[in-house]
């Protein structure tokens, strides 16, 4: 397991982690990068960073593994890196890249209950991406399996009483979601 601590300090010295990081996700299509982006000065990333940090004391069982790269990144160190294509739009940013950068998870769209930043949800996050080593196809897309398809369906809307259907007035429908009910679904007399 490869840790990589990257801010406008470290980035100037010889051995440059920024470097490193770049070459993790652009040369290696199995390598799985862990990545926290944080900015100076951001409360809710200065209560994130410190539990991000100790991943590298708890999570022994990868110890062996080159594969695996966590990394966490100030946000003006970031223009170091080359490979990131998309630059966050809040801090703090956690993300999953594989696939030589072209599948990209963030923290809070993963299958994972429990997202509360703490270093238990960061263990289980990075265990699920890591043992299941067949989750992503050739294409860089994750693999349709039952619990993506279930969390899914959950996304949809609500179905509607039939009591709200009926007291909808198609005369006068009110927004735009009971003006299509009743272009599409409902004939008015």
């Amino acid at each position: 397991m490869v840790f990589l601590h990257i801010d406008k300090m470290n980035v100037a010295k010889d051995v440059n982690p920024a470097l490193k990081l770049n070459n993790a996700i652009q040369y290696n299509n199995k390598n799985k990068i862990f990545l926290l982006i944080h900015m100076e000065g951001c409360g809710p990333c200065m209560a994130t960073l410190p539990e991000w940090k100790k991943i590298e004391h708890v999570l022994n069982k990868f110890a062996n593994r080159n594969d695996i790269v966590i990394a966490d990144i100030e946000r003006q160190a970031l223009q170091h890196v080359k490979n990131i294509q998309n630059p966050p739009n809040s801090f703090p940013t956690i993300r999953y890249i594989t696939n030589k950068g072209k599948f990209v998870e963030t923290y809070e769209d993963s299958n994972i209950t429990n997202k509360d930043r703490t270093i238990d949800s960061f263990v289980d996050w990075i265990s699920s991406k890591t043992n299941n080593e067949n989750n992503i196809t050739k294409s860089g897309k994750p693999k349709n399996n039952n619990k993506t398809l279930k969390k899914s369906n959950k996304r949809g809307g609500r179905k509607w009483s039939l009591k709200y259907k009926r007291s909808i007035n198609c005369r006068r429908p009110r927004g735009f979601s009971q003006k299509q009910y009743c272009k599409y679904s409902r004939k008015t007399k």
